[in-house]
């Protein structure tokens, strides 16, 4: 049984392109293409319409990236979102996983690391770039060894570390110093046996600490 996959991206050649590229995947069809986010979510009041995964662009004018998948995550949890940029920013991936996203792909993609990420979030439900995949299977899905407790200061920044801010952001927030901040992030993911930021959030996630 084929998946099937809808894709929201306002840059239409690119989006032309992913929808050629999976045309060939075994496995996976294209239902349709949007422009905006508002068209997709008019395209859902259809039920052969609803897809089992959607493709979505971080960056859009009518309803951003952010917002879409904010809406996906409320009225069709089931859907499994993928995120779409030209960018691998960090601060990006936290705010589209907080989001609800499930993945995270550059629009430079290649056709089989395109098709490897397609095959391994419908399977596994979670899909990140080979880095932030093998962070994450290292780190906690497979083994989820805690090193240590977290103090009650670290608990306190947790949400902090976990938001889509920079350690700049959030020291300016709670009157602290950049450094300071980093320093309990880094202790924070040092004692919850995670390398980065984005596997701490899911790790956040999946917890219920945020």
């Amino acid at each position: 049984m084929k998946s099937n996959i809808v894709i929201v991206d306002d840059h239409i050649l690119i989006a032309e392109a992913l929808a050629s590229m999976i045309g060939t995947i075994p496995g996976f069809d294209v239902l349709y293409v949007c422009s905006n986010g508002r068209e997709m979510i008019t395209r859902f009041t259809q039920p052969r319409n609803i897809p089992d995964v959607v493709i979505l662009d971080v960056q859009m004018p009518v309803m951003s990236g952010y917002e879409v998948a904010e809406w996906l995550t409320a009225h069709h949890p089931g859907i499994l979102i993928l995120a779409l940029s030209m960018q691998d920013d960090e601060d990006k991936v936290i705010r589209m996983i907080r989001a609800g996203a499930k993945g995270y792909l550059l629009k430079s993609i290649k056709q089989a690391d395109l098709a490897n990420a397609l095959a391994t979030v419908v399977k596994e439900g979670i899909y990140y770039t080979p880095q932030v995949s093998r962070t994450l299977a290292n780190d906690y899905v497979k083994k989820e060894v805690v090193k240590a407790e977290l103090s009650d200061k670290e608990k306190e920044m947790l949400p902090h570390i976990c938001s889509e801010a920079t350690y700049r952001e959030i020291a300016a927030q709670l009157f602290l110093s950049p450094r300071t901040v980093e320093g309990h992030a880094n202790a924070i993911m040092e004692k919850l046996n995670v390398r980065n930021r984005i596997a701490l959030v899911l790790l956040a996630q999946k917890k219920g600490w945020i």
